[in-house]
């Protein structure tokens, strides 16, 4: 059997790739868009399983069980060797429930679907408790090894019994039918970033580069000489200038993942000639020595970066002791782990067992008993413990109770998990409507409820807060103005419900500041009905929320019931409701407050809104959470703790319990809304 010739610029390439995306994690803010280098080891994969395929089948040895024997010498021992040792801090550092999600996570890892863990569990890569988590990494490792379950059977029977004049012409039209493809799915950025869809033509580049250009391309006269320097310092361009342009939230992958693989495409491509001052520079001893290292080091040095995220520690203060910690085990793992099963003789029945099998089992019963333990608060102490008990636990029939990203459909309302006072006689009184803020917030009305005597019901989407007549596009690629019809469906099914003439209240809450602002660089766009889009976003965001939500309560006045709006809880940014939990276990002084007015000028745009509402519909409601967690003294600061109770689970969504809690201080201070006796009180409160 003959084997592929060595490259070393492959190796330096490997080397690039995985310094952008340790120097990215690292938060050097040069080179942010560094994740690019993933792409870059998606075209490199591509490649080397290809070139190694069609060699094995030209000179009749190819086996898919030796092809899968060398795929889990390649990356289960250093995998495994990585999640056992992340495991075992994990254990003593992460909080319950994020244990839970881990113990969840490396299982995924090892069956190879921890993309689909993150992208249906975390959502945006870009998101900032994913960045925390320890196995984030392993997502792309994941889409790889289903590329390896679906390419080599698909390439076997396509190079036999397609005839070669075909190929290079097959395979220019597939890779741009896949490159649309992932051009289209970045409209659903969460689902584009983690899914092999959106990356298939990253992959399938590398694919196509071996199986067209088998052998050196050679030009005549000098350009024999000129052509492989011109194609390595223009494939290193592509993959450096996005690395360096690149901004995290930009639409990914897409049209924007496609020039650090052209990059890499030229790079690797067959050249005669290559001894010149261009490959010279890949080929450079060190950069040649960090390649080989290239995957230790990516399974290595994002559990350093991820822990000290976690633990409140400053990335920017300590990222050259990580990376200093990344470098050496990924030498012991290269030198003691990966070397070692490489050359292994073991049969591939034993290794499949031990490395797989084996493992998959430990894996899976380490999960069932960290879910069964619940996480084990008992591994802290008892002031922590209290902590975790206020926190939580969290009714995860509240997130069930959402739509989630599906359509509106009549068979998810009435369930044991949308409802509350279902014991209560009588038909449903009430509806819960708006976003992941309205979810958060059932605990808060189911407790105005129970005193009341009201059946209601939870209807909520994530993202999607109830404005009437209002026209969304996507804010990952407003330029495109993608329209996202999903949430018009939402909000003309909430008025469906609304109809319901045995409905007496309607509960309305959203995340305000997000649909208005966004991350103020690329922001949602809320278009109102059929008028034409000019002028500043965010000034087009403002009118329209206000016209949005007008429309909202005066539907819901017309058609008889009582609007109940609720103000926005503060929006504590750089203040999670965990940093209270960090800061007694691992003695950081993490902000847990923001002042006060900052959060009026959060949100100033959506209070002032509600407050005119009232004046015009007086049978409104106003609850307003910020009276119970910010002090009326403009100096204060609004607090993610309020007596001794932690209220958030994050920067804005509060937990259960706090949830819960803020209800009972509500009814204490101001009454109940929903008793007629208190009625107008309340509103004249909350009005203020």
């Amino acid at each position: 059997m003959s084997s592929l010739p060595y490259r070393k610029d492959i190796d330096g390439l490997r080397a690039v790739a995985v310094l952008l995306v340790v120097l990215s994690h690292a938060k050097f803010s040069i080179f942010e868009g560094g994740f690019i280098g993933v792409d870059v080891f998606f075209v490199i994969s591509g490649y080397l399983i290809s070139s190694i395929i069609i060699n094995e089948i030209d000179n009749n040895c190819f086996s898919f069980k030796n092809f899968y024997l060398r795929r889990i010498k390649r990356i289960l021992p250093a995998l495994l060797c990585m999640l056992l040792v992340v495991s075992v801090t994990s254990f003593f550092f992460l909080f319950p429930d994020n244990l839970k999600e881990f113990a969840e996570a490396q299982f995924a890892s090892i069956t190879s679907w921890s993309n689909y863990f993150f992208w249906k569990f975390f959502g945006g890569y870009w998101r900032g408790y994913v960045k925390e988590f320890p196995l984030t990494h392993t997502w792309s490792l994941s889409v790889e090894e289903q590329f390896y379950f679906i390419w080599p059977s698909v390439l076997y029977v396509a190079y036999r019994f397609i005839h070669a004049r075909f190929h290079k012409i097959i395979l220019f039209l597939l890779t741009i039918l896949l490159l649309a493809v992932s051009q289209y799915l970045v409209r659903f950025p969460e689902f584009a970033f983690y899914m092999i869809p959106a990356r298939a033509f990253e992959l399938f580049l590398g694919g196509a580069i071996a199986i067209s250009f088998r052998v050196p391309i050679v030009f005549p006269g000098k350009l024999s000489k000129i052509w492989p320097i011109l194609a390595t310092l223009v494939g290193l361009t592509l993959i450096i200038v996005p690395s360096v342009l690149y901004k995290e939230n930009i639409p990914y992958p897409g049209i924007n993942a496609l020039w650090p693989c052209l990059g890499a495409a030229l790079i690797v491509l067959p050249k005669a000639g290559n001894g010149n001052f261009a490959t010279s520079l890949l080929t450079f001893g060190p950069m040649v020595w960090v390649g080989k290292l290239s995957y230790s080091l990516y399974l290595w040095h994002w559990p350093f970066f991820a822990f000290l995220a976690y633990t409140g520690c400053s990335i920017e203060e300590n990222r050259w002791v990580a990376i200093a910690l990344s470098f050496l085990l990924s030498i012991l793992s290269y030198k003691f782990i990966e070397v070692p099963f490489r050359k292994s003789k073991t049969s591939f029945r034993v290794l499949f067992v031990r490395l797989f099998i084996i493992p998959a089992v430990v894996s899976f019963l380490f999960y069932i008993i960290i879910l069964f333990g619940n996480g084990f608060p008992s591994r802290f102490s008892d002031s922590v413990q209290a902590l975790l008990r206020t926190s939580g636990p969290d009714d995860k029939s509240l997130l069930v109770g959402q739509y989630g990203k599906n359509s509106p459909s009549n068979e998810h309302i009435v369930n044991e998990d949308t409802l509350w006072g279902d014991e209560l006689s009588g038909g449903i009184k009430a509806i819960l409507i708006g976003d992941s803020h309205a979810t958060r917030l059932r605990p808060f009305i189911e407790v105005l409820c129970a005193q009341a005597g009201i059946k209601g019901i939870q209807v909520t989407r994530d993202s999607t807060p109830y404005l009437r007549n209002i026209i969304y596009y996507d804010r990952n690629s407003h330029k495109e103005r993608v329209l996202r019809k999903d949430k018009t469906a939402m909000n003309e099914y909430w008025s469906q419900l609304i109809t319901d003439p045995d409905l007496e209240y309607v509960f309305v809450a959203g995340f305000y500041y997000s649909r208005i602002y966004g991350d103020k660089i690329n922001p949602e766009i809320m278009k109102y009905k059929d008028e034409v889009l000019s002028g500043d976003i965010i000034e087009v965001n403002e009118k329209n929320f206000a016209r949005g939500l007008r429309d909202s309560v005066s539907f819901i006045v017309e058609n008889g019931k009582i609007p109940v709006i609720f103000k926005d809880v503060p929006f504590l940014q750089g203040a999670p409701g965990l940093n209270v939990l960090k800061n007694a276990v691992f003695k950081t002084d993490l902000k847990t407050s923001v002042a006060v007015q900052t959060v009026k000028n959060n949100h100033k745009i959506e209070d002032d809104v509600i407050d005119s509402l009232k004046k015009d519909y007086p049978t409104m409601v106003v609850i307003d959470p910020k009276l119970l967690i910010c002090p009326e003294n403009a100096a204060g600061n609004c607090s993610s703790v309020v007596d001794g109770i932690l209220l958030y689970g994050d920067t804005n969504h509060l937990n259960y319990v706090g949830a819960r809690y803020l209800a009972k201080k509500w009814i204490e201070k101001y009454g109940n809304p929903l008793l007629s006796q208190d009625k107008d009180d309340i509103d004249c409160k909350s009005s203020e």
